[in-house]
């Protein structure tokens, strides 16, 4: 059966949700991924998404060849947007600075400064300036649907940016849908809150604004279970949480057949190629790492050799030179399925997590696309971490950043390690996950009636 999308006839209960998200194609990056697959799976359960996306935004990365999955029948509302923090920062900052919460504050006052009011004015984030244009049009459009007779029944909000979630919290009160907010990572606890120099007062303010959107929502839906235990802290907060990871689509990895198993035969050649997908901040630097590949290449016959694939800090790359001269090579950025196809061709893939507290608690997209290659796992976290858990149920360690000891006995586990169970693979494909998705959908609106 076809998985395109469902007439009304052909799906006689279907039921639509309203869906506010920031990251939209043509946004790259990891945080598009979840509900890009989420609206393209959920007609096949019986809920039609609407999706509330900004006009205009200044996403970090582009990748326009994601616009290709959002289906004709897709309704998405664009609604301006007006980004002035983004562009007095892009005054002041150096040519190809860094994320937030990459572990380099190095700057000059000004930016300082700018930085300053960023995380002390505009609260939680300065896309709270999109929080009552989007509310407007969100609102008229849901009784204008009700109007035509065909109301919605949920809304759902995704954040980061948090102040997406302030939206949900303001049609919670005045239309009294049923209202999900998603949490794709910590709020008060989120690593990059940091690069802001927040006062005294405005992590309160955090605090408070994170409680209030909890006690709103009727539920919220969390990727890992470090997420779950930073908003268990609030009151009547433990019925209302739920745990739906991040996956891995079909379509995405056509390596994989349904079942899991491999269709590209493995690399028997001499060097032994190990990619990282993904930026590569000084927060994710892994010095044991490549002193353990260094030893590992002074001593085995197969070498090994490094791929990058996604921005490298220069402050990283010097440590890599250093250590690795003439063994690792940078590909830049490049699209979401060029990523896919490099990750197919490796013989083994890279996790650098960063080492931070919220490190501890986020689980990367991309470990899911990597289980679903069954290629082998080289993974750098903070231990304990969730990823380390997760991992660790796959069959595959983690080590640290500086323990180059640990890094030589974990690549020799990698080249004969046996991969994931198939019934491991399957259970994290975006559409099981979608299923549970509007499992939770059935019931957060079967108690509202």
């Amino acid at each position: 059966m076809e998985d395109g999308p469902r007439t009304e006839d052909e799906h006689p209960t279907q039921r639509r949700v309203l869906i506010v998200a920031y990251y939209w194609p043509p946004a790259g990056g990891p945080g598009v991924q979840r509900w890009l697959k989420f609206a393209k799976h959920l007609p096949d359960h019986g809920w039609t998404p609407t999706l509330l996306v900004p006009d205009g935004a200044a996403y970090p990365v582009l990748d326009p060849s994601l616009e290709t999955e959002v289906s004709d029948d897709v309704e998405v509302l664009r609604v301006p947007i007006f980004e002035p923090y983004e562009a007095a920062l892009s005054l002041v900052r150096r040519q190809g600075a860094e994320r937030l919460g990459s572990g380099n504050r190095k700057s000059g006052p000004v930016d300082q400064l700018v930085r300053w009011i960023r995380g002390n004015v505009l609260l939680p984030d300065p896309r709270v300036l999109w929080r009552k244009p989007a509310g407007r049009a969100a609102l008229r459009h849901l009784r204008q649907a009700e109007a035509d007779g065909q109301p919605f029944e949920a809304i759902i909000t995704t954040g980061p940016p948090h102040s997406v979630h302030l939206i949900g919290l303001d049609l919670r009160k005045t239309t009294e849908l049923p209202w999900m907010a998603d949490f794709r990572d910590p709020w008060r606890e989120m690593d990059y809150l940091e690069d802001f120099l927040p006062t005294a007062r405005t992590r309160r303010r955090h605090l408070q604004m994170e409680g209030e959107v909890v006690a709103t929502c009727d539920m919220a839906l969390m990727t890992s279970k470090g997420i779950r235990t930073s908003f268990a802290v609030h009151p009547g907060a433990e019925d209302k949480l739920q745990l739906i990871p991040n996956g891995w689509d079909e379509d995405d990895v056509p390596s994989v057949s349904a079942n899991g198993a491999e269709t590209e035969p493995k690399n028997e050649a001499k060097t032994w190629n190990l990619g990282h997908f993904g930026s590569v901040f000084p927060i994710r630097n892994a010095p044991g790492l490549w002193k353990g590949i260094a030893r590992w290449n002074r001593e085995a016959n197969r070498r090994i050799h490094l791929h990058f694939y996604g921005v490298i800090n220069p402050e990283v790359q010097a440590d890599l030179q250093k250590h690795l001269p003439g063994q690792w090579t940078d590909h830049g950025y490049v699209a979401h399925r060029q990523a896919v196809s490099a990750m197919a061709d490796m013989d083994g893939l890279l996790i650098l997590q960063n080492r931070s507290e919220s490190g501890r608690h986020a689980i990367p997209g991309k470990a899911f696309e990597y289980l679903a290659l069954g290629k082998p796992m080289a993974v750098v976290t903070p231990s304990p971490s969730d990823l380390t858990d997760l991992v660790g149920e796959w069959g595959f360690p983690s080590i640290g950043y500086e323990d180059a000891e640990a890094a030589f006995s974990l690549l020799d586990t990698l080249m004969d390690h046996p991969g994931t169970p198939e019934s491991v693979r399957i259970s994290f494909t975006r559409r099981a996950l979608t299923a549970r998705l509007a499992q939770s959908l059935d019931a957060l609106t079967a108690e509202s009636r």
